[in-house]
């Protein structure tokens, strides 16, 4: 058995990224959230390299306009989703890097990503053809597991990507944004975040719906064995 004197986690635990740090004391050493040790690595995380450089360059002024997403406080001068330095990509990064739950700056850039995903026009471009939603999943997925983990379960926007994500969801399991009518089998790429998504909101709030459809989710990959295609067996494009 692994033990803190094995080089490897060693080398882990003499990161100078808190975060590295952290998550190995729970994740490899079986430590709890709520020991001492595991506590003063935590309280670092926002110190941390990684951290520190996904945070740089955010507006903190007044917003301009309610189009004018690159002007957001709490955004980063571009749209939120804009690859790979909009606030959508920036929060998943750091949601998985263990920012504290309410931590300021990512609330506001999370506020900034749940105005885009919420807002009239974006919601009037989500279409339903031939009985199902075209929807790139991911977007709301990565949204949901973000704020989730940064309690804003209580905001009826959050709740609102949960339970759109539960009424997007296709027979086989997954999302998709395709839009020929003939397409009816789900996205990988488009699935695997909002299994994750519903999984944080499962957890945060114990929503059982949430916890059956990522299930469903997860059978979906499990009959491809995770990466192959059910029909030939060959890994995914």
């Amino acid at each position: 058995p692994m033990t803190r004197y094995d080089g490897a986690i060693q080398f882990l635990l003499n990161s100078t990224d808190p975060s590295i740090c952290t998550f190995t004391l729970i994740d490899l050493l079986d430590q709890s959230y709520r020991s001492r040790t595991v506590k003063a690595a935590r309280d670092q995380i926002l110190q941390g390299p990684r951290v520190k450089t996904l945070l740089a360059g955010q507006h903190i002024g007044k917003q301009q306009s309610k189009e004018s997403f690159g002007l957001h406080p709490g955004g980063f001068g571009v749209h939120p989703y804009k690859k790979w330095d909009g606030a959508h990509w920036r929060l998943v990064s750091l949601a998985e890097l263990g920012i504290p739950p309410h931590e300021p700056r990512a609330v506001a850039a999370a506020d900034q990503v749940l105005q885009w995903l919420t807002s009239e026009f974006h919601r009037s471009k989500i279409k339903a053809i031939d009985g199902r939603v075209r929807r790139c999943g991911s977007q709301e997925g990565n949204a949901l597991a973000v704020c989730s983990r940064l309690g804003l379960l209580d905001d009826p926007r959050v709740q609102y990507l949960a339970e759109s994500l539960i009424t997007w969801q296709w027979p086989d399991g997954g999302w998709n944004c395709d839009k020929r009518p003939g397409a009816n089998h789900s996205s990988f790429y488009e699935s695997l975040s909002p299994m994750w998504g519903l999984i944080e909101w499962h957890h945060a709030t114990g929503d059982e719906a949430a916890l059956q459809a990522a299930q469903r989710t997860a059978e979906m990959f499990l009959r491809h064995r995770l990466f192959r295609s059910t029909a030939t067996g060959e890994v995914i494009d």
